[in-house]
């Protein structure tokens, strides 16, 4: 039962690990414009010229083009790679934490995410300083922090002014990194971006749906490597535990003897089979479900964060909320429970078959 509740654990910890990215990730995509321009030289993104914007603005459903400047910037003191967002304010979605009253500096203001505040040890109304692609200091007096749902978001933004933020990702002032385009009738979306890929050239149109869809393809393919390695390790299991219900120790020939001098059927032996089984397998299967739950929730799943995660673990760590799916537990259910009482109920050896019998 240990080796059975050890290969629960191992698939429903992978299945729970990905439940939970999901549930961040689409978190994190609901904060999104239904659609942004992005301006691409030799397969890569490249800024985009602001003039563009104006000629967006004509089309007809588009309810607004917001231009926005965003990057990334390694932070050497921590090795985590930040997003920085140029704003004079918060974007929608985030709650204020904490926030200094008043400007104690003549730097200029900056709003950080909890985790690296955390990570950095600084608290709001200090310094922050941070290296542009130049190789220059800057310096950002922290007027505050903030949290939203998307931990994955909040834990290592950074919100500067646009003016800040270009000079820390060298943006020159007549160009932006992209465009967010919002729209009034969600369901024109795919419209509105076919028009605009026929009449600019050079640009890559990405929608919400098309996003969504690609982060939920992505871990969904990189769970099933794994669960398709558990369903190997159960199928595994599951002919040792057919091995051993059918082999012929003298012990077990002994005890189908007193059974049938006291009177059993075989139906009476083949039952009671499979209530043992059920009984060990349904063990197996709240034992290795609550060690998958601790893995993930609690000690925030260090043997699969480096493999499903990827690129992201250069973030400072965020929180996995726990996320349990009824479908995803009747999942582990069915394949924990079925396999092996399929696996465990056969006759038993040395007892002759009803028709010997008869």
């Amino acid at each position: 039962m240990s080796i059975y509740a050890l290969v629960v654990a191992f698939f429903a910890s992978v299945i729970f690990f990905t439940d939970a990215l999901r549930q961040e990730t689409q978190a994190t995509l609901q904060k999104l414009p239904e659609l942004w321009v992005q301006k691409l030289a030799g397969g890569r993104l490249v800024p985009m010229p602001l003039t563009m914007a104006d000629s967006m603005r004509t089309f007809r459903g588009i309810k607004q083009v917001i231009p926005r400047i965003w990057g990334y910037n390694y932070d050497a003191p921590t090795g985590a790679v930040l997003t920085i967002i140029g704003s004079d304010s918060l974007p929608k979605g985030l709650r204020k934490i904490a926030q200094s009253s008043s400007a104690r500096s003549q730097e200029p203001p900056a709003w950080v995410g909890a985790g690296l505040l955390r990570l950095r040890g600084l608290a709001v109304g200090e310094s922050l300083t941070l290296l542009n692609d130049q190789g220059q200091l800057l310096s950002f007096e922290i007027r505050g922090t903030f949290e939203s749902e998307a931990r994955l978001l909040t834990h290592d933004l950074v919100v500067v002014p646009p003016v800040s933020a270009r000079s820390l990702l060298g943006l020159a002032p007549e160009f932006c990194t992209d465009l967010g385009i919002e729209i009034h009738n969600p369901q024109e979306i795919s419209n509105i971006g076919r028009k605009i890929d026929q009449r600019f050239a050079g640009l890559r149109v990405v929608s919400l749906p098309q996003l969504q869809a690609t982060y939920a393809a992505l871990f969904g393919w990189r769970g099933s490597l794994f669960l398709y390695g558990g369903m190997l390790s159960l199928l595994a299991f599951l002919i040792l535990a057919w091995e051993k219900a059918a082999g012929r120790s003298r012990e077990d020939q002994h005890l189908l003897g007193l059974l049938k001098a006291l009177g059993w059927e075989i139906s009476d032996v083949l039952w009671f089979k499979f209530w043992e089984g059920f009984l060990i397998s349904f063990q197996a299967l709240l034992l290795g479900l609550l060690m998958a739950y601790i893995h993930v929730f609690w000690a925030q799943a260090p043997l699969l964060k480096p493999l499903l995660a990827g690129w992201s673990v250069l973030y400072p760590d965020y929180p996995l909320l726990p996320t349990l799916r009824p479908a995803s537990v009747l999942l582990i259910a069915v394949l924990a429970l079925f396999p092996y009482l399929v696996a465990t109920w056969s006759l038993p050896g040395g007892v002759p078959s009803p028709t010997r019998q008869k």
